[in-house]
């Protein structure tokens, strides 16, 4: 039989990723809410719609709605922008769902498993510190591993990032349904929206995302 990992995390780390895999449940769910107002569908016929759906292509297809029903395109931008936080962090998400973790050197830190296959230094190589001293340091938007700390800051991104979504949605007049709601319900419409123009969701670029090998 093959070597076994030992699944050992420390109940910070545990949490930690419950709480990122609750965030992104609460984003699908937004998504699927945002869709059943501006179809005109119910909240459960769009969740049966879309159950086969991950959450990159939940995203996709909301944008796709959007265009169709002409939204302006200030309010797509800044729709997609909100949704940019998602694909920042998605593979994280699914290391999380997906993989056992370990944790190791450096000290504090924790990696999916998978990543021992091979030598650290062809994933992220060390950074030389003088005096022929050598240590493993991470630029930003290249993780491959994470403190109980910086999941934390990752989680207050997904939330702050959020509840600012949730409030953009219904500063353009989107009435999120309840679960239960009339199949004959009216397609939404776009409605006038009078706002502060630097009020803005936070930039996610496509350099910030994260770099460290896909999972299949």
């Amino acid at each position: 039989m093959g070597d076994t990992v030992q699944n050992d995390l420390t109940e910070p780390y545990l949490l930690s990723f419950g709480t990122i895999i609750h965030w992104f449940a609460r984003y699908e769910t937004l998504i699927e809410s945002i869709l059943a107002a501006i179809s005109g569908a119910d909240a459960t016929a769009i969740k049966l719609l879309t159950s086969d759906l991950n959450t990159t292509q939940k995203r996709k297809t909301l944008l796709r709605l959007l265009r169709h029903r002409a939204v302006p395109l200030d309010r797509i931008d800044q729709i997609q922008s909100y949704l940019e936080v998602l694909h920042t962090y998605t593979q994280l998400r699914d290391d999380i769902a997906h993989s056992i973790w370990v944790e190791g050197e450096p000290a504090n830190m924790v990696w999916p498993a998978w990543l021992k296959a091979g030598p650290r230094t062809a994933i992220k190589p060390k950074r030389d510190l003088g005096g022929g001293q050598k240590a493993f340091v991470e630029e930003e938007g290249e993780k491959i591993t994470y403190t109980t700390e910086g999941l934390k800051e990752i989680i207050g991104i997904l939330e702050s990032n959020f509840l600012a979504f949730e409030k953009y949605i219904g500063e353009i007049g989107i009435n999120l349904p309840p679960e239960k709601r009339s199949l004959q319900a009216s397609p939404w419409r776009p409605a006038p929206l009078e706002r502060d123009a630097k009020k803005r969701a936070p930039h996610f670029s496509r350099k910030s995302r994260s770099k460290y090998p896909k999972s299949s």
